[in-house]
């Protein structure tokens, strides 16, 4: 029995991790417990899968631990709980765009919705703290995120049973999927390499969080956009005149880079963007649209619907304070 355990993870998770193999699982089947050590996944699969820019790439993804806690008799209604100690991630700018992902991921089942898809979409993810390093050819940045958590919610951003955490509307072939991310501090470091006498720029966030809804494609499972809201708490920023140099500095060597990335992907994705809106698919299937406008699952459908992806930013108050540099001439 174990044996076929161990068989069914490294089958899913061979497509994210690298050099997996059975040893490195331990597990307890009548417990719902397991553990795996020094898991390095795959990062073309992680920078698909988190949809970075296209002038973006993750180069290296490191766990130490893993440990998974699965009540086996609730899969339906109570999600698995995933916790990782350590995580390393380093990315870096790209020279020239890479390739947009692929209409079909290979991260993604290339099934129908079904019932495994729900189990892995409801997972509860926990980490200990994460450290993101960052190099780009002006600056290297370092993020050190502490106490994450991501959780299903409801629609009303409630914890719900498992089964609230959907949406699916099966006239639209569509699923939508409610997450929240949680943390408790944020710290950020960024420094010039091009110019040493740029005083380093920080950044320290304390409690918040991020609602995430994500909407699929019920034929196969592909991501058709999200909407990204990102909540913090009250934010007090203290700049000096050479940090705020430093911060323009960050920002032009950046800006290139992002306007291509933006031409290349509204040309990319015109094409979804077109096949997802209602008057497109008016035009293909009018009966199955009239009955559906009609339906209250429909309407709740709507009122949460994602037409493209999105990100926000919420703040109840943001200080922004410029000071002239103590030590400078």
């Amino acid at each position: 029995m174990t044996s076929i355990i161990k068989n069914q993870i490294l089958k899913h998770l061979s497509k994210f991790a690298k050099n997996l193999t059975a040893d490195k699982i331990n597990i307890s089947t009548m417990r719902g417990e397991g553990e795996m050590s020094n898991l390095e996944l795959n990062e073309a699969v992680m920078t698909d899968l988190l949809e970075l820019p296209a002038w973006m790439r993750i180069t290296r993804v490191w766990c130490n631990r893993v440990t998974v806690r699965i009540h086996w008799t609730k899969l339906k209604s109570v999600p698995i709980y995933v916790s990782l100690d350590e995580v390393q991630v380093a990315m870096e700018t790209c020279d020239e765009l890479r390739p947009m992902a692929a209409a079909q991921p290979a991260y993604a089942s290339g099934g129908r919705y079904g019932f495994s898809d729900k189990v892995i979409d409801g997972m509860t993810v926990t980490v200990n703290s994460c450290c993101v390093m960052f190099k780009s050819h002006a600056f290297e940045a370092s993020v050190q995120v502490s106490r994450i958590v991501l959780e299903s919610k409801s629609p009303s951003w409630q914890r719900s049973d498992l089964r609230m955490t959907r949406l699916r509307d099966p006239d639209r072939g569509e699923v939508l999927i409610f997450k929240e991310l949680q943390w408790q501090t944020v710290k950020m470091e960024a420094r010039s390499t091009l110019d040493q006498g740029l005083s380093p720029l920080r950044l320290i966030t304390n409690q918040s969080h991020c609602r995430i809804v994500i909407k699929k494609k019920i034929n196969d499972c592909s991501v058709m956009g999200c909407r990204l809201v990102l909540i913090l708490d009250d934010l007090l920023w203290v700049l000096t005149d050479e940090q705020m140099k430093a911060a323009l500095h960050f920002l032009d060597s950046l800006s290139g880079l992002i306007q291509k990335a933006t031409e290349h992907s509204h040309q990319v994705k015109a094409v979804r963007k077109l096949e997802s809106l209602p008057e497109y698919q008016a035009q293909q299937n009018q009966s199955t649209r009239r009955s559906q406008g009609n339906t209250a699952l429909s309407r709740v459908f709507a009122k949460y619907d994602v037409v493209e992806t999105s990100y926000h930013l919420y703040s109840d108050r943001i200080d922004l304070h410029l000071c002239d540099d103590p030590g400078g001439q």
